[in-house]
């Protein structure tokens, strides 16, 4: 049977129903956006991996080779963000064809040491091999998180409420943009472009959220709100309401939306690789949560949606309860 046809879901689940887990060891292992492992000292390790593929998940002539390294270690920090944890060491491979330019090479490895002094990450070793087509870029990255602070994707309840760390859809419609060709000439282009080259870190974010006690699930935004959501709904066994008109988008996405002819709700819905912070708590917790977003970030903490019974399953709803239908999903590599 053709990975195509069972799905990235299904394929995961058959590689993993026979794995062997140390439970005095492994805290959990595969199926949130890190594994949490025990290891000498009161923390636990994190460890996580991503892949960037050519042609699947950049184009090379549409991203930087000094934006392509360090969007590679971006979006494995973000996994460590979702579990409340810290990164602290990186190992990377790299393959590209035998006929590249030293240069090339170099520049993407200057975007990942870049990000690494950033965030004091310890880049401890690798892998280089040459590659028959295209350029792939793998990332494992190790971090570490106190126990009372480790952040699942399963601690969502009946009645919590649901909240994001920024504005959603602008790296979707940098990636529609950029496909088109478009020339980016005004403002608003060169800002959901950045969105989508330069993905946000919620290194920040996530400590001050697993630090305060009131966050009960949280995962990172990459394949898109819908699907995501529906990562915590059945890790957490529940269901959930997403408010269409409560969802951030910034001005510059709904001018991109407008020149697209896509409706922004759809691309903050189902559009990826935003990056951000998807996270639930407890409704008596809104007011302390809504003082503490405005005192660390200045800014309004937004509702935008509700945790429900497993029952009523996932949906989207407007501001008058009524279900929006869209036609697409989130990514899917299979």
């Amino acid at each position: 049977m053709l990975i195509s046809e069972i799905g990235e879901v299904q394929l995961i689940k058959c590689l993993t129903e026979d794995v062997s887990l140390d439970p005095e060891l492994v805290v959990t292992g595969i199926g949130d956006d890190a594994a949490a492992i025990k290891h000498p000292g009161d923390k636990l390790q994190l460890i996580t991996k991503d892949i960037l593929v050519e042609g699947i998940h950049f184009l090379r002539e549409g991203i930087s080779p000094w934006q392509l390294g360090r969007k590679s270690l971006a979006v494995n920090i973000s996994d460590i963000a979702a579990m409340g944890g810290v990164p602290r060491h990186l190992l990377t491979a790299v393959a590209v064809p035998s006929d590249t330019e030293c240069g090339l090479v170099k520049e993407i490895y200057r975007g990942i040491k870049g990000l690494c002094r950033e965030h004091s990450i310890n880049l401890i070793g690798g892998d280089t091999v040459r590659s028959p087509q295209g350029i792939t870029i793998s990332i494992t990255l190790l971090g570490e998180v106190e126990p009372e602070q480790l952040l699942l994707r399963s601690g969502a309840r009946e009645g919590h409420l649901l909240a994001v760390t920024g504005c959603l859809g602008a790296s979707a419609a940098g990636l529609e943009l950029l496909l088109q060709g478009y020339p980016f000439q005004q403002e608003w282009e060169e800002e959901v472009l950045k969105s989508h080259l330069e993905p946000p870190v919620r290194l920040k974010e996530s400590r001050m959220l697993s630090e305060s006690g009131a966050v009960t699930s949280m995962i990172d935004l990459s394949d898109g709100l819908q699907k995501d959501i529906g990562e915590i709904c059945q890790a957490s066994e529940v269901g959930a309401r997403i408010f269409a008109d409560k969802l951030p988008i910034s001005d510059a996405t709904r001018k991109a939306c407008r020149y697209l002819k896509i409706h922004e709700v759809s691309l903050a819905f189902i559009g990826g690789e935003d990056y951000e912070l998807l996270f639930s708590f407890p409704p008596e917790r809104l007011s302390w949560m809504k003082d503490l977003w405005q005192r660390e970030r200045g800014e309004n903490l937004e509702v935008i949606g509700t945790i429900v019974s497993k029952e009523e399953g996932l949906k989207i709803v407007d501001s008058r309860g009524g279900e929006i239908t869209l036609s697409r999903k989130g990514f899917v590599h299979f």
